[in-house]
């Protein structure tokens, strides 16, 4: 493969793994491209920050060869799972059915929408259960996983 090939594969690869949202391994990335674009602190967060900051990596062989390594190890980190932590649209889904419960009166087409909320956020959680952030939740995570629970229970005591 040459050069410009492994740059393009491992600068979408690099990106893919970090969308996921695996904190952790972001972290790590963000320390990696820190390191290579010569910035103070590359914003893991804002995808325009990591994509520029991915150009300048991938173009320096040596910080190349760290990004290739670090994506493979977060693939294998994640067993090949591509399921993004279900951590990042919990709160957003947490939100939308208290919204709902909490109304004056729930319709019969509201508790059919929780309903379905509640079947999604149910398999993402359960395609995400070997992931990381669900094998070993920090706080922040059991926080929200206990009041998606609570949110849940209210649904189903509904139905």
């Amino acid at each position: 493969m040459g050069e410009l090939a492994a740059a393009s594969k491992v600068h979408v690869m690099v990106s893919y793994w970090w969308s996921r949202g695996d904190s952790l391994a972001n972290h790590q990335l963000g320390q990696i491209l820190t390191r290579a674009a010569g910035v103070d602190e590359a914003d893991i967060t804002d995808p325009q920050s990591i994509d520029r900051a991915l150009r300048v990596a991938t173009a320096d062989p040596a910080a190349l060869a760290e990004l290739d390594q670090w994506w493979q190890m977060v693939e294998t980190r994640r067993a090949g799972n591509g399921t993004q932590n279900p951590g990042l649209g919990l709160e957003k889904s947490i939100r939308y059915l208290t919204d709902r419960l909490d109304a004056a009166t729930i319709t019969p087409e509201a508790l059919g929408e929780c309903r379905r909320q509640v079947a999604a956020v149910d398999q993402t959680i359960t395609g995400a259960k070997d992931l990381p952030e669900l094998a070993h939740p920090d706080a922040e995570m059991l926080d929200l996983l206990a009041r998606y629970l609570e949110a849940r229970s209210r649904v189903l005591a509904l139905a």
